[in-house]
């Protein structure tokens, strides 16, 4: 760790407060010799800006500047400390008191006296205590018998030569919604000669936003990177990203939530373990984040809280709760009470609240973005006072951790990571520069102008500028149908970037693709038929009179208990079901990935329980795999078979056991029932030939000659895949391909093949080859896309490419490559459709794939 000055500062904290100190003194220096001047000194010189990470001290940073000036400037300095909520006035003024003994914290609703006030006064409170229009405001900025109003108090001030100094903490916060109120009250009222700025958010806009409304140049800037901080014991080394990897098929059955707060759980503990292994007296603490209350929606906490109290080892009495709508008095307390493990909240991400203790952060909120990510790294970060002597040393306790429900907030959190890695360490003072500033008459910026014409080319939209705008853009987009209506309860950043998102896609819409272009004149003519031209079967190439098609069984076959009772008998013991009755929890792993440290990854086991509740809901449409098949009496032959095999095997269960243990398989296993319906279906399947080929097809004029074809010619409706594949086989000289015939789909004569689902499959071509052993020599042909687009790895094609024709056999597929054409197969071990090898038409004499 760096070195720690004789006040008690790391090196990085004293060099900022001594260039903060520094300014600050010049910029009295400048205000005593030109008086005239002292409004644009203070806008142009006088603010300044520490940005810092969360944990760095910037409490201690701004109070130590603030005491180190007492004495020292030409004139008596006051200052308003302004923290974002009402909840962190309390922590700041106790750390105040404790670390910088120097200053006098005063109460600005009741002490407001100017007799006897003292350099380096500090009154801590909210914006809201004093900018807004509540009763506590009305009460401070109202004169009484006993009492000077805030305005009096600061002329009275004004006129006795006494400075007024402004401390604007967490300043990312404080300029919200309230920032045009928050700049009014800042310049109107106070109209401070200092002002220090504090931040842990690198480039915000909300401050930027502030500085515009205000007037107010930032010139001076101290900016603090994350690495001298972690150095100096204060932050920790690392960031774990944490999470998880299921088995395949059991992201239904989980509660993903659940599984988080499990997986967070379980990291809190290990970190208990080695804070009592060595001996280190300190209860972490594990954060747990909430989404906001949806209007007439569940109570997110209640939720939540539920779902913990499953957890093996979380007890109520360990949980606490903070939110808008249960408070807790004592909250900036929590960091000390080791009683409680977890604390549920809403709001305190974002308060810059400390909790030192706290290493874990599960959150189930909606992605906030890189702010969120900011500011969740702060929560976590610090370094508790009794650890530091082990920083750097222990790898567990060196690093937070966090665990997203919602996977897209790591990429608020990778990219808040990104920007503290990407801040360096730099003092731009204007204390060595003032000198040749030139205070004069400011020119207000103007407004970009545009004509109209111009206007209307290049327009994008923007935010609202407030809440009103904000609600009347929204219900025009949502009456629209162009955003959602639950946009409605979010937060008011996510919906400026809805409103903005949804208004660029309507103008797109509403963009002509290729201009003004220049209406047609006149009614639009009927499009001209195209002339069809008789085509004549070829007798002479050897067809057969008709092809074989199955047919399928209908809705009293399909309903019949002995066909149920196969399919279930043949389920089960695929599936070896009896193995697993009782089943209530899922193996998975737990990947952590730091952000901060390339490279560090590991990984961890865990047990996560099977939610009954989503096994039901789910399970509803995994049994609903044939619209003819009724999936209450599929499952209640699949509950029947299961109980007489674990009758037989003398195992113990409950209804539950078996029903729960069906639903499961069905889940995870929807292609062994599919298999089994397929198999059974197929026994009991009608076949017929009995209609005919057409002896004559109508298409096209002129169309090219096929030699091998069945009405001599290649057929029109054929995608380019297909037509490759035709003129592959018309090609063939060693005679092999006797003929070819394209099996258009839903044709009354055209072969096709029952799927376990109900639906028919039509192969593309029906080939008749020499040295075939299956009826007339036939083999069916499938042609796809080119392999890659998802579309051919879809359920309905793995289904298709696992059945046989009863008379055709095994059907071919292909796909049309950059070089040639591929033969496909299904991979049972991955579930996907791959390419085998080039298609070869000598293998279609096979009766495998």
């Amino acid at each position: 760790m760096t070195g720690i000055t004789p006040h008690g500062l790391a090196r990085f904290q004293a060099e900022a407060v001594e260039g903060l100190g520094a300014t600050i003194a010049r910029v009295a220096d400048h205000i005593v010799t030109r008086p005239d001047q002292r409004r644009t000194i203070a806008l142009q010189s006088g603010a300044m800006l520490l940005q810092a990470p969360t944990g760095s001290g910037k409490t201690l940073i701004l109070g130590r500047t603030i005491e180190a000036m007492i004495g020292k400037l030409p004139m008596k300095c006051i200052w308003f400390w302004f923290a974002p909520y009402a909840g962190l006035v309390t922590q700041t003024q106790d750390s105040l008191a404790e670390q910088c003994p120097g200053i006098r914290l005063r109460n600005l609703t009741a002490d407001r006296a100017v007799q006897g006030i003292r350099d380096g006064d500090v009154f801590v409170q909210t914006w809201g205590a004093v900018a807004a229009s509540n009763k506590d405001a009305r009460r401070v900025r109202r004169t009484r018998e006993d009492a000077l109003s805030l305005d009096d108090m600061l002329a009275t001030l004004w006129a006795q030569g006494v400075a007024i100094g402004v401390v604007i903490d967490e300043a990312h916060l404080n300029f919200g919604v309230s920032a045009g109120a928050a700049a009014s009250f800042y310049l109107d009222v106070l109209q401070p000669d200092f002002t220090l700025l504090a931040t842990a958010t690198p480039n915000d806009e909300k401050l930027l936003a502030f500085e515009k409304a205000a007037g107010v140049e930032v010139q001076s800037r101290v900016v603090i990177d994350r690495d001298r901080v972690v150095l100096a014991g204060l932050n920790k080394w690392g960031l774990m990203l944490g999470y998880l990897r299921m088995n395949p098929g059991d992201e239904a059955l989980i509660d993903f939530e659940q599984a988080t707060l499990t997986a967070g759980w379980t990291q809190h503990r290990q970190i208990c373990a080695r804070l009592e292994e060595k001996d280190i007296s300190v209860v972490p603490l594990m954060l747990v984040q909430v989404e906001d209350q949806a209007t007439g929606g569940q109570d997110p906490v209640a939720r939540v809280k539920a779902k913990l109290l499953e957890i093996p080892g979380v007890r109520d009495d360990l949980i606490a709760v903070h939110t808008s709508g249960q408070p807790d008095a004592d909250f900036h307390m929590m960091a000390y009470d080791h009683s409680k493990q977890i604390l549920i909240f809403k709001v305190a991400v974002a308060t810059g609240f400390d909790a030192p203790r706290a290493w874990t952060l599960v959150s189930v909120r909606p992605n906030r973005g890189t702010g969120f990510g900011l500011q969740i790294v702060g929560r976590i970060m610090r370094v508790h006072p009794l650890v530091r002597p082990l920083h750097g040393q222990d790898a567990l306790l060196d690093r937070g951790y966090v665990f997203l429900t919602d996977p897209a907030m790591q990429a608020g959190l990778s990219a808040a990571a990104e920007e503290l890695k990407a801040v360096r360490q730099s003092l731009t003072m204007l204390s060595d520069q003032l000198d040749v500033v030139e205070y004069g008459a400011a020119t207000a910026a103007q407004p970009l102008l545009l004509s109209d014409a111009h206007r209307s080319s290049v327009f994008a939209p923007v935010p609202p500028a407030d809440d009103t705008e904000r609600q009347s853009r929204l219900d025009m987009l949502i009456g629209d149908g162009v955003i959602a209506p639950n946009v409605r309860d979010m937060a008011p950043d996510v919906v400026d970037r809805a409103i903005v998102a949804g208004e660029a896609a309507q103008l797109a819409s509403q963009t002509p693709l290729f201009g003004n272009l220049p209406e047609h004149a006149g009614p639009s003519a009927p499009p001209r038929p195209t002339r069809q031209t008789a085509y004549q079967l070829n007798h002479d190439l050897g067809l057969p009179a008709a092809l074989w098609q199955e047919h399928p069984l209908d809705y009293r076959q399909l309903s019949d208990p002995l066909f149920l009772n196969d399919v279930a008998n043949a389920f089960c013991d695929q599936s070896a079901l009896v193995g697993k009755l009782g089943q209530s929890l899922s193996r998975a792993s737990m990947s952590l990935r730091d952000l901060f440290i390339d490279g560090e990854e590991r990984e961890v086991s865990l047990n996560l329980k099977i939610s009954n509740a989503r096994v039901a809901e789910r399970a509803q449409a995994a049994f609903q795999l044939n619209d003819s098949i009724d999936p209450r009496h599929l499952e209640q032959a699949l509950v029947y078979a299961l109980r007489a095999r674990a009758e037989d095997g003398g195992y113990s269960f409950t209804e539950q056991d078996l029903r729960r243990t069906i639903q499961l398989a069905v889940m995870r296993e929807p292609d062994a029932l599919m298999a089994a319906i397929k198999v059974e279906q197929g026994k009991r399947a009608r076949l017929d030939d009995t209609t005919p080929i057409p002896e004559i097809i109508f298409d096209h004029a002129d169309l090219a000659v096929a030699r091998k074809a069945s009405h001599g010619v290649f057929p029109s409706r054929m995608n380019k895949p297909e037509r490759a594949f035709a003129e592959m086989l018309d090609a063939d000289t060693t005679g092999t391909v006797q003929w070819w015939l394209r099996n258009p789909e839903n044709e009354l004569w055209a072969t096709r093949m029952m799927l376990p689902t109900g639906t028919r499959f039509f192969p593309d071509f029906a080939v008749g080859i020499k040295g075939r052993t299956t009826r007339d020599g036939i083999a069916l042909v499938e042609i796809k896309d080119d392999g890659v687009d998802g579309r051919l790895h879809s359920d309905k094609n793995r289904i298709k490419i696992q059945v046989q024709h009863r008379e055709y056999r095994n059907v071919f597929w292909s796909c049309d490559s950059d070089r040639a054409l591929v033969q496909l197969g299904f991979n049972e071990a991955l579930n996907l459709i791959q390419p085998l090898r080039p298609f070869d038409i000598s293998r279609m004499v096979f009766l495998h794939n």
